[in-house]
């Protein structure tokens, strides 16, 4: 049984220890690096436009420039995307490829099986703030599946009760003994 997106139990442990230490919405790029240690960064474009609304060429470029903004900044690839306001059509699914990305994340959710069928549609089990989370997370880890959660660091500015319980979530994912961190790449790489 699998969580994406990952790394292992300790190194998940220390990356996430950051939400009580920094307002990670106002961090320079010089901290970055530090805070996000251990997590793997995927893009989300740079200006954050609706790519199914803008030039191909100018959503190209802005995917592009993500990915090496993210090479440069945090010495890896961004292997992976998320799509601004989950708004994506086949075309911008053949942008996200051409620019060399592995996959790309919507906001669809999945009741069970992650459709890692269609990689530039990614979708998940559900948001770390979604009222059926551990309902969701218990049922996929029935099947021994991959179970994948998102959110945003910014759903949590000036909460620190929203950090304690994002903390309080994490460390029981973590001291789950069937479960075991992975990156969101390692669901194509395996």
């Amino acid at each position: 049984f699998n969580i994406c997106p990952g790394g292992a139990k300790a190194e998940r442990r220390k990356a996430h220890d950051c939400g009580g230490k920094y307002d990670v919405y106002r961090l320079t790029l010089d901290e970055m690096p530090q805070v996000y240690e251990g997590f793997c960064i995927g893009g989300h474009t740079m200006t954050h436009p609706l790519l199914t609304e803008i030039d191909p060429d100018e959503a190209l470029a802005e995917l592009v420039d993500c990915k090496q903004f993210i090479a440069q900044h945090f010495g890896q690839s961004a292997c992976g995307m998320a799509y601004p306001c989950g708004r994506y059509d086949d075309a911008v699914k053949e942008l996200v490829r051409k620019a060399g990305y592995l996959y790309s994340r919507t906001v669809g959710n999945v009741a069970l099986t992650l459709n890692t069928n269609d990689p530039m549609a990614l979708d998940t089990h559900c948001h770390f703030l979604a009222a059926d989370f551990w309902e969701k997370f218990e049922a996929v880890k029935a099947i021994d599946g991959d179970f994948y959660f998102w959110g945003h660091t910014f759903e949590l500015m000036n909460d620190d009760a929203g950090w304690q319980e994002l903390d309080a979530m994490i460390g029981r994912l973590t001291d789950d003994p069937a479960t075991e961190w992975i990156d969101v790449r390692d669901l194509f790489v395996r």
